[in-house]
C-alpha cells in the first residue's frame, strides 16, 4: 500500500485484503489491487461530513452505539427516488405553510376579538367565547 492513503483508510484497506482468500488474492496483478485499494479508500472514508458523532455506550456487558452525520449527500440516487423525494418535501412544505398560516390567522382574529372589534354585527365564529371559556 502506497503512503497515499491516511492510517485509518490503511486499516480498512488490510482489513478487506485479508478477507479476501489468498489464492483468490495472488490472482491479482499489481493494477487490479491497486483499483481495488482505491475502491475501498474512497468508499470507507468517515470524514466528509461537516459533523461525524459517533458515541459508545456501555451499559453492563452491552455496548451500544448512536451515529449522528451531517454533509453534503453524495450518494447517487434513482429519478424515482429523487421525484418522490421532491414531491413528499413538496408536501411537508405545503403542510407546514397551511399549518402556520391558520396558526396566524387564529392568533389575528384573537387579538381582533380581544380588541372589541366586530368586523360583521351580530355574527361570530364563536372562537373567541370557546377561548374566553376555557382559558380563564
Amino acid at each position: 500500500m502506497e503512503q497515499k492513503y491516511t492510517e485509518e483508510q490503511r486499516q480498512v484497506i488490510s482489513r478487506v485484503m485479508r478477507a479476501i482468500p489468498q489464492e483468490v488474492l495472488d490472482s491479482f496483478d499489481s493494477k487490479q489491487r491497486d483499483a481495488i485499494e482505491m475502491a475501498v479508500a474512497v468508499n470507507n472514508v468517515r470524514n466528509d461530513h461537516y459533523v461525524d458523532f459517533r458515541p459508545v455506550i456501555g451499559v453492563g456487558r452491552w455496548r451500544y452505539y448512536a451515529v449522528f452525520l451531517l454533509g453534503k449527500d453524495r450518494r447517487k440516487t434513482s429519478s424515482r427516488s429523487s421525484t418522490l423525494s421532491m414531491v413528499l418535501k413538496s408536501l411537508f412544505i405545503l403542510a407546514s405553510v397551511f399549518v402556520l398560516f391558520s396558526f396566524a390567522v387564529l392568533v389575528m382574529y384573537l387579538i381582533k376579538s380581544a380588541l372589541g372589534i366586530d368586523i360583521f354585527q351580530h355574527f361570530s365564529f364563536g372562537v373567541w367565547d370557546y377561548f374566553q371559556s376555557h382559558f380563564n
